[in-house]
């Protein structure tokens, strides 16, 4: 507590941006009890759920169905591995998103019911799938929804829905779960009625923190529980899936980057064998670990040359057009619509304002649509104003998809304009978050950097910490390295403290850092088996 003290009167913004506000809540979050872990039965309809498991006539499967993203995958993983211990009969689907977008798939649940199966069990999906959980109903499939996406006004015909943003959630006091997190609620909830021991609700934190981390929820409450935990066990190298998955993409690395991994994944599922991340995820035989990192890994190097070409297209048309006037970007692309995402997200981020790609998906005469947006604009809002002319839509304010056929695009894009003229786009609200703390280079020690490791693993509502360090000079001659040559590594030196520099898109500051003027620079710490690199964000 000494220490945590010290640290406290020392670094006071580092944890007021945390929402860390004395000592007591500083050591929770460092680590989290299973004080944090909240009564799975507060969800609405998980009795339910819990008994319609429980009593499942094991000679027939049960099948899941994630969404194709890291959060569907891991809470697909999640909920496929404790129901497998239990001896449950499981098969599960993740759809090829490029083909058959956002949504549950009517072929897959013609399978489902071939084999035998009479509960479908739905991961980050479902709570737009009205039609497709009818349909599975009149062919004899009944539905438990597992999501945390908000619901629209109607609901599907489940037997239980198991979301924290249902309006029914009386006694639940926190609600910002991931699909994963709501997985491994609802096989707490099995826990508990069956009596079994803890520890295996505690084998499944690791893969559920892939999800609340990918998919943006705030690491707080529950979500800490499980990203700490989860954490603890991936850098012990227990979880041989992502350790081997690290080591072949990022050999240079002496620990598991779970962001890298994360986009990885994300790649991985959208563009190929949208299930082989499962498959990975949920083998512990050596050679099985081996071969499906191997295949990833191959496959993400080839679209990561394609993707990075297609940014800079994108990019390209992006500039091109009046999007400060119309406060967003729109754009009609070629490209696999599997990207989508991805660029809307990257176009969004560069430019500060909403950004919508359309493309046609594989195979379909439907097109597929992806928006990303910033933090005062609601784009999943417009979508349900304007929702009579999509096919289907899902999402959050932020990050929303939905389909919409050829003959729709005009329309959606006059409406989409219209939407977005008279909102105010916040200038300088861009991602660029405040500096955690202004020091000097003598003050990163082993200490200091212990002391910012506990907080990991990063993300939304904590952060990967930005220090800034004030009047330092350029002693090596930045180099541009990287394919998209954007990007700048070089050396600065402050009072004798000589650092190593990599600066992702720093290009357009070249000319200042070869200036050889006395210069500020926000940061990000790299520790790489004690060799300290800093991640430059900003240069003033």
């Amino acid at each position: 507590m000494n220490e945590i003290n010290k640290y406290f009167e020392k670094y006071p913004n580092f944890f007021k941006n945390r929402n860390l506000r004395n000592t007591n809540s500083i050591k929770n979050f460092i680590d989290p009890s299973s004080s944090y872990i909240n009564n799975p039965f507060d969800f609405h309809q998980m009795e339910k759920a819990v008994y319609q498991i429980v009593s499942y006539d094991k000679k027939n499967p049960i099948f899941i169905h994630g969404d194709c993203d890291t959060d569907g995958v891991s809470a697909t993983s999640v909920l496929y591995n404790y129901l497998k211990k239990l001896d449950f009969k499981i098969f599960y689907y993740i759809p090829n998103r490029s083909i058959e977008g956002h949504s549950i798939s009517k072929k897959s649940i013609d399978n489902a019911v071939a084999m035998g199966c009479k509960l479908m069990i739905t991961c980050d999906i479902g709570m737009s799938c009205i039609d497709e959980i009818d349909y599975a109903n009149n062919k004899g499939l009944r539905t438990i929804i597992t999501d945390h996406h908000k619901p629209l006004n109607e609901y599907p015909d489940a037997i239980s829905i198991i979301n924290p943003w249902i309006p029914e959630n009386k006694n639940l006091l926190f609600k910002d779960y991931s699909g994963s997190s709501v997985a491994f609620k609802l096989c707490h909830a099995i826990n508990l009625k069956l009596t079994l021991d803890f520890k295996n609700i505690m084998d499944l934190t690791p893969i559920a923190a892939l999800g609340v981390i990918s998919d943006k929820v705030r690491i707080e409450n529950e979500n800490r529980f499980i990203t700490f935990n989860g954490f603890q066990q991936i850098k012990k190298n227990k979880i041989k899936s992502l350790t081997s998955l690290s080591r072949k993409l990022f050999p240079y690395l002496t620990s598991i980057d779970l962001n890298r991994i994360i986009r990885v994944i994300n790649m991985t599922t959208k563009l190929e064998d949208s299930s082989l991340a499962v498959k990975l995820l949920n083998t512990d035989i050596s050679a099985q670990i081996s071969s499906f990192a191997n295949i990833i890994v191959k496959k993400y190097k080839s679209n990561q040359i394609e993707f990075n070409d297609l940014i800079n297209n994108s990019l390209r048309i992006a500039y091109s057009q009046n999007y400060k006037s119309n406060n967003c970007i729109f754009i009609l692309s070629d490209c696999n619509s599997a990207y989508n995402g991805a660029v809307a997200s990257t176009i969004s981020k560069r430019l500060n304002v909403p950004a919508i790609i359309i493309s046609r998906m594989t195979n379909s005469m439907k097109f597929k649509g992806s928006a990303r947006s910033i933090s005062n604009i609601n784009l999943f809002s417009f979508l349900d104003e304007i929702k009579d002319t999509l096919i289907t839509m899902g999402g959050h304010p932020m990050a929303a998809g939905f389909t919409i056929s050829e003959n729709k695009i005009k329309i959606f894009e006059k409406k989409l304009y219209d939407y977005m003229k008279n909102k105010k786009i916040i200038r300088n609200n861009t991602l660029k978050r405040n500096v955690d703390e202004v020091i000097e280079f003598d003050e990163i020690n082993n200490k200091f950097l212990n002391l910012i490791e506990n907080f990991m693993p990063y993300g939304t509502g904590n952060p990967n910490p930005i220090f800034s360090t004030k009047g330092v000079l350029v002693i090596k001659k930045p180099q541009v390295v990287g394919r998209s040559q954007d990007t700048l590594e070089f050396d600065v030196e402050k009072k004798g403290f000589k650092m190593k520099c990599i600066g992702i898109g720093l290009i357009k500051y070249f000319e200042k850092l070869v200036s050889k003027n006395k210069l500020n620079i926000d940061y990000n710490i790299i520790n790489n088996n004690d060799k300290i690199t800093l991640s430059v964000i900003e240069v003033y």
